[in-house]
């Protein structure tokens, strides 16, 4: 067991700030910054997602992962990682297009001695089943909406996937549409200074955001049998998924 002192714990976390997901540490700290953030948002993301999705998912395999392989997309400092983690799975795999996330994602790591948990700079299109294994669950969380090739993309985490996708992603909202519908969306560059992924790059990018049925869709397409969009029940979700720009679907075998 690796222990890290107070004073070095802090200091890391001086160095690698801001972090944009709210995580617990030893000593009372913690990895968000109100000050620092991009969104207020960041600071209740995690906790409130997780009582938002993953009693669904948990009661899938009893009320635990224990046993599980999981692999989080677009991991970002780890924050659902090591709540995968927290619920008992075996072995936990992050991945992330950002070598500053992944830097603060093996920080967290070390604090918290989640020996279980693993993270990797890689891109999707990398992602099979030679360079990473196979996984019980994949979580793509915030991730499907940035894509430029969301068809060959959530093929190639499907062939990694043997039972459940839990997919988080904004979504294009119209109450007249029923058919599934992609609008494209041409952001403009990002900073390029390594603490975003590529859809913040300072390289132009172009991205598709699906509506509800065009994920659904898309999820049986790519293998999946059962295809369910998760109700909104926790109060703290952000404003996205009350207004209906952002949802939440569960995709088994």
């Amino acid at each position: 067991m690796t222990v890290i002192t107070e004073q070095e714990l802090t200091q890391e976390l001086e160095r690698l700030r801001p972090f944009h997901h709210s995580i617990e540490l030893p000593y009372g700290l913690n990895t968000f910054d109100s000050a620092m953030s991009r969104r207020p948002v960041e600071g209740i993301r995690v906790d409130s997602f997780v009582r938002h999705a993953y009693p669904t998912l948990l009661d899938r395999y009893g009320g635990t992962l224990a046993g599980k392989r999981v692999l989080d997309v677009g991991c970002n400092c780890g924050g659902f990682s090591f709540e995968a983690a927290k619920a008992g799975a075996e072995r936990v795999v992050g991945i992330d297009l950002a070598d500053r996330y992944i830097e603060q994602s093996n920080f967290i790591r070390r604090a918290l001695n989640f020996d279980q948990t693993e993270f990797r700079v890689m891109a999707i299109d990398e992602v099979t089943p030679e360079t990473v294994g196979s996984f019980d669950i994949v979580l793509c969380l915030g991730v499907l909406y940035h894509l430029e090739n969301p068809v060959p993309a959530m093929r190639s985490l499907a062939a990694v996937c043997g039972d459940a996708m839990l997919v988080d992603t904004n979504i294009t909202h119209h109450r007249w549409l029923k058919k599934p519908f992609w609008r494209t969306n041409v952001p403009a560059p990002g900073r390029g200074d390594g603490t975003t992924g590529a859809w913040r790059s300072d390289r132009a990018v172009f991205q598709f955001t699906p509506n509800s049925a065009a994920v659904e869709q898309l999820l049986h397409f790519v293998g999946f049998a059962y295809v369910t969009r998760l109700p909104n029940r926790e109060s703290s979700l952000d404003q996205r998924y009350k207004k209906g720009r952002r949802a939440t679907f569960l995709a088994t075998r």
